[in-house]
C-alpha cells in the first residue's frame, strides 16, 4: 500500500512539472528562417525570454530547404555546418531544454547561418527537478548573454561559458516575429497542458484505489 501511494505521489509531481513547461515557436509567425528586415533577430528575442528546464523550442521550416543543428560555441561562431551535436530536418522540430546553461543552434544551410539564422538560448538554473541529465559535450553556461558579433543583423558571438550564469530577462518580448511569453499563444508559445487534466485524474484515481 505504501509503495502504491508513493507511485501515485511521484506521478502527481511529474505532471505538475510538465504542466509548468512552455513551448516557444522560434521566429514566431516567420518560423525558423533568415530574418527579414522587419523581423526581430532570434538572439534579441532570446535575450528577453526567461527559459526554464523542461521548456520546448518549436522550429518550423521547409524540410527540403533547411534544417536545425545543435552545435558547439566554436561551430556557432564559424557557421560550421559540417560539425554538430544533433541534426534535425523533419520540418517541425520540438526541442526540449533538458538542462541549465547555453544551447547553440544554427541553420543547416551555411549561407542562412551567415545571414543570422542562428540562435543562442540560455536556460536558468534550478528548473524542473525531473529534467534529464545533460548531453555529453554540451557547453556550460556563460556568465551573461553573449555579446553581439561584428556582423550584421543582431547575430551573437558565442563565449566560452564559465559556471555561474546570470538569469535571463523576463518573458516580455513584443517585437514583430517574436514568440510571446508563457500564458500567451499568439505566436505559438503557451502552456503545454495537453492531456494534463486527464493524466492528473488518472493518477489520483490510481492512488485512491491503491488504498
Amino acid at each position: 500500500m505504501a509503495s502504491s501511494f508513493g507511485l501515485g505521489l511521484a506521478c502527481f509531481v511529474l505532471l505538475v512539472a510538465a504542466a509548468g513547461a512552455t513551448r516557444y515557436k522560434v521566429g514566431g509567425d516567420n518560423g525558423w528562417a533568415v530574418p527579414d528586415s522587419s523581423a526581430e533577430p532570434f538572439n534579441t528575442w532570446a535575450e528577453k525570454t526567461s527559459f526554464q528546464i523542461g521548456d520546448q523550442l518549436l522550429f518550423v521550416y521547409p524540410k527540403d530547404k533547411d534544417s536545425v543543428l545543435l552545435v558547439e560555441p566554436a561551430d556557432y561562431n564559424a557557421c560550421n555546418t559540417s560539425s554538430y551535436d544533433k541534426q534535425f530536418d523533419d520540418g517541425s522540430t520540438a526541442f526540449t531544454l533538458d538542462r541549465s546553461g547555453a544551447f547553440f543552434f544554427i541553420s543547416g544551410v551555411e549561407a542562412n547561418c551567415r545571414s543570422n539564422e542562428k540562435l543562442i538560448v540560455m536556460v536558468a538554473a534550478g528548473g524542473n527537478a525531473s529534467a534529464p541529465a545533460p548531453d555529453k559535450g554540451s557547453p556550460s553556461p556563460p556568465p551573461s548573454t553573449p555579446a553581439p558579433s561584428n556582423g550584421s543583423g543582431g547575430g551573437a558571438q558565442a563565449q566560452a561559458p564559465p559556471s555561474s550564469p546570470n538569469a535571463p530577462a523576463a518573458k516580455n518580448s513584443t517585437a514583430k516575429g517574436a514568440p510571446p511569453a508563457a500564458g500567451n499563444d499568439k505566436n505559438g508559445a503557451g502552456l503545454t497542458v495537453a492531456g494534463f487534466v486527464a493524466s492528473f485524474v488518472g493518477c489520483i484515481a490510481y492512488a485512491t484505489l491503491a488504498f
